[in-house]
């Protein structure tokens, strides 16, 4: 072999250590028809959302949440985010009259404690292709009234990426549907196996009787997608989550 050919050869075996050596970070970037993105990777999702950005890490069981414009960010379990929550609802209701206040415990105690609406979901067949990938449909009766109408995909790839998310996710539904003043049919074991069916690409709310979309993906595609995208930047100071969710709302 000649000085030439053997050059050549130690540089395409150079060339291939070198891409075995890069980190592959597999991933998916889905964008909603409001413009809304997530970015899917690991079992972790990141959403960009007009300034108001978030993160949620299956794997550390970590939900992180970020105010854009003010550069603060907050961290933490599921628990304790709810925790926070339920303190702020506390802290507003001391300004409520307290005739209204009763009012308004006595029907969060019912949504929390009280039964729960008896919720079916039937699978539908067939959903049709939705940013490349094929679904399937599946609506979710609540007390014999449609509630909601769900398209999934099962997609083993993309799913791979999503199942470290679900038990958190599931998690984060049950614990929020606790807030609310009405029992959540989102807290029923049976509307919680739905994240475990396949990742929703869209989904059709009925609970005031007329149609109101709450996710319709127009793009998802397969990408790399760097670690850092998912750490929290150098320049963000760390403040409590009632202290970003009170940043929201001014």
């Amino acid at each position: 072999m000649n000085s030439k050919n053997k050059w050549i050869l130690l540089m395409a075996i150079a060339t291939v250590f070198f891409l075995l050596a890069m980190p592959v970070h597999a991933g998916y970037r889905m964008v909603e028809e409001n413009g809304d993105t997530t970015l899917i990777s690991k079992g972790r999702l990141k959403g960009m959302s007009e300034g108001n950005n978030w993160i949620f890490d299956g794997p550390k069981n970590e939900i992180i949440f970020f105010d854009v414009d003010e550069k603060i960010y907050s961290k933490g379990t599921v628990d304790e985010y709810c925790s926070s929550i339920k303190s702020m609802i506390e802290e507003m209701m001391k300004g409520v009259p307290a005739e209204q206040r009763k009012m308004m415990e006595q029907m969060r105690g019912k949504g929390s404690q009280g039964s729960q609406p008896e919720v079916i979901v039937e699978k539908m067949g067939d959903g049709g292709t939705i940013a490349g990938f094929k679904t399937l449909k599946y609506k979710v009766l609540v007390d014999g009234e449609l509630f909601e109408e769900v398209w999934l995909t099962n997609d083993s790839a993309l799913m791979k990426e999503f199942k470290p998310l679900i038990q958190l996710l599931q998690k984060f539904s049950s614990c929020t549907g606790d807030i609310g003043i009405e029992a959540a049919p989102e807290k029923s074991p049976e509307y919680q196996k739905i994240m475990e069916m396949g990742f929703e690409l869209k989904s059709v709310q009925y609970e005031y009787g007329t149609p109101d979309p709450e996710t319709d993906v127009v793009e998802l595609e397969k990408t790399d997608i760097p670690d850092k995208e998912f750490e929290i930047p150098p320049e963000y100071k760390q403040r409590s989550f009632s202290e970003v969710m009170e940043s929201h709302m001014e």
